[in-house]
């Protein structure tokens, strides 16, 4: 009985001292929603967790590509959405070149943690080649309509590209402080801002 305690014990202080080492990793204090994202997604890096359902469907593969939008703020809180990337390709669009701001939703920017790549487009900056190469490195590049509008592809060529819908699988919505952008809450759903409570968060306060 003892020993069982003692276990259980040890794995509480495993859980809790892994929360304080990824907490501590954290941008404090009053922040801009860049600062803002790259906590969220230090957190999703340490905490996301895919759902059962989906092991025996991905036959075992975990996701490690995630969308990070940047939703409409909401006072004192910065919002955004995280989401699993589940279509397994990236579509680089025929006016996307590097030097120059996507014209389609390519991510112009991305962050790699704990093996998950994350990956946004913030309509401002310009593509860069590490972006392309970073996408390309988890194997979801897709230059298809590129190719085709250069004539590279075959004229027997399928297109077996498929846009999915998963209205099983929730996304990860947080609600980060403004002055303590360290501080925030988290909602796992698959509904769609403002058709679900939004979580209470006191940002005038320590804790």
């Amino acid at each position: 009985m003892k020993r069982n305690s003692n276990i259980i014990i040890l794995a509480f202080c495993s859980v809790l001292m892994g929360c304080v080492t990824y907490k501590s990793q954290m941008i404090k204090g009053i922040g801009d929603i860049e600062s803002a994202r790259k906590n969220v997604i230090i957190d999703c890096a340490n905490t996301y967790k895919m759902p059962r359902n989906y092991f025996k469907e991905r036959k075992g593969k975990r996701f490690d590509i995630f969308w990070v939008f940047n939703e409409e703020s909401k006072d004192d809180l910065l919002v955004f959405s995280v989401s699993p990337e589940i279509d397994g390709h990236i579509t680089l669009g025929i006016k996307d070149s590097i030097g120059k701001v996507p014209c389609s939703y390519f991510p112009n920017n991305y962050e790699i943690k704990n093996g998950k790549l994350f990956v946004w487009n913030d309509g401002i900056t310009p593509l860069r080649r590490d972006v392309l190469d970073a996408v390309n490195n988890f194997g979801v590049l897709d230059s298809t309509d590129v190719k085709r509008e250069l004539g590279l592809l075959p004229d027997d060529f399928e297109d077996t590209r498929v846009v999915r819908i998963d209205h099983r699988l929730k996304s990860i919505h947080y609600y980060v402080c403004r002055n303590r952008i360290e501080k925030y809450k988290k909602v796992g759903t698959n509904r769609a801002f403002g058709y679900y409570n939004t979580p209470k968060l006191n940002c005038n306060t320590q804790y």
